[in-house]
């Protein structure tokens, strides 16, 4: 028996649940999951004032994806991004300031008992940038590690796309009111198969019998007013869970991990290579509802050479997402950084606080409306410290690559 027929041979089974409240995503803790977010983000801001010396301008574009893939052996996780940005200001003698980012990190965690608990890692990261300060570009970042871990972060989009299809389709009174958790679960577990549906059946005709198995198990868990979803309700399923289209629930994760070991420094920004580092990390997440996840990560590593110029360096990112309707997502972050310089120079610490309102357009467009604080106090380790918080309020038009 195939993995799908084995999976969905066994829905209904093992979730059922004997408690009468409500279903939280936190009941979800199928360790078979994936998923994948990519946006490319472009903008211009061009001022032409009549007292102005000459024309200012400021343009930027970015690009990140996160694909997270999990099953009982291990998890593979990985991240590429890229930034770039240029501005002139509008005094007579400013010139042209260009920086840029990019970067790439993969770590795969092999779980000892294909559980939930102990496991062992490695990873490594890449990383090249030019900063504003400079005249050229720094050299490439290269990093490796190994260490050992313990705790599970499970992926429970699958659970959040079930309860917003339930939600939607009351409405239109295909479903029942009162349809059960034990009919979320058993909808949720199908929706977490699509990318074992399109890998049978093909990625131009899948939809047509994934969908067959949500009316089924919809059917079988007595949840339709009438005998099939109709022609609306597959339309509805469709408007949902189509990757043509950049609505639906973003990535709804819950669980904790904690992380420790060693990695090497093969090349930093400075050409240096050799140097050691003892590195940790916490990782927790949290869904309140559907509409809302909270994440949390922190990190630190310690250079293990007493010549290099970062002694250590402590990063901590935390964001919460709402999802006010299936249109308009709310995001809020903090990201704060403590560089301990080693020798000499400054300390230096860098906050970056932001606020988005993401509207879904159509065709993967969104409209993205953002409000950022910068702060950063100490001149070192190729960071120029500000005089106070830089404010700025921009908009934007985001295209999801998937």
């Amino acid at each position: 028996m195939n993995n799908l027929n084995l999976s969905l041979a066994v829905i209904g089974v093992l979730f059922l649940s004997n408690s009468a409240s409500a279903i939280d995503l936190t009941d979800y803790k199928v360790i078979e999951g994936t998923y994948s977010n990519a946006y490319l983000t472009g903008s211009l801001n061009v001022n032409d004032d009549s007292d102005a010396e000459q024309t200012s301008y400021s343009a930027s574009v970015n690009a990140d994806l996160t694909s997270v893939y999990t099953t009982a052996p291990y998890t593979l996780e990985y991240n590429v991004y890229g930034q770039g940005s240029t501005h002139r200001a509008s005094d007579a003698n400013a010139s042209r300031e260009t920086e840029y980012r990019t970067g790439a990190d993969i770590e795969v965690n092999k779980y000892l008992k294909n559980d939930d608990t102990y496991f062992v890692y490695g990873n490594s990261e890449l990383g090249y940038q030019k900063l504003s300060t400079t005249t050229s570009a720094s050299d490439p970042f290269v990093k490796v590690g190994a260490g050992v871990g313990y705790g599970r972060m499970y992926v429970a989009t699958p659970l959040a796309n079930a309860m917003r299809i339930a939600e939607d389709l009351k409405e239109y009174k295909i479903i029942k009111p009162s349809i059960s958790d034990k009919a979320l679960m058993a909808l949720a577990r199908v929706i977490g198969l699509q990318s074992e549906y399109a890998s049978k059946y093909g990625a131009d005709v899948y939809r047509q019998y994934w969908y067959s198995d949500m009316e089924k198990v919809l059917k079988e868990n007595d949840a339709l007013v009438g005998d099939a979803l109709s022609a609306t309700g597959v339309v509805r399923l469709n408007e949902i869970l189509s990757t043509g289209d950049a609505r639906g629930v973003l990535a709804r994760l819950h669980g904790w991990k904690v992380q420790a070991g060693a990695g090497q420094i093969l090349s930093d920004y400075n050409g240096d290579s050799g140097d050691t580092t003892v590195d940790a990390e916490f990782d927790y997440a949290q869904p309140f509802g559907y509409t809302a996840q909270l994440r949390e990560n922190l990190k630190t590593s310690k250079v293990l050479s007493s010549s290099a110029n970062l002694d250590y360096k402590i990063t901590n990112d935390l964001s919460y997402t709402y999802e006010i309707s299936d249109k308009v997502d709310w995001i809020n972050s903090w990201n704060l950084a403590y560089l301990k310089a080693n020798n000499t120079g400054e300390d230096v610490t860098t906050n970056v606080l932001g606020t988005t309102f993401r509207y879904y357009l159509a065709n993967k467009l969104t409209f993205d409306t953002t409000l950022s604080l910068n702060n950063v106090n100490g001149s070192n380790l190729g960071f120029s410290e500000t005089k106070g918080w830089n404010t700025t309020l921009l908009s934007n038009i985001s295209y999801r690559l998937q």
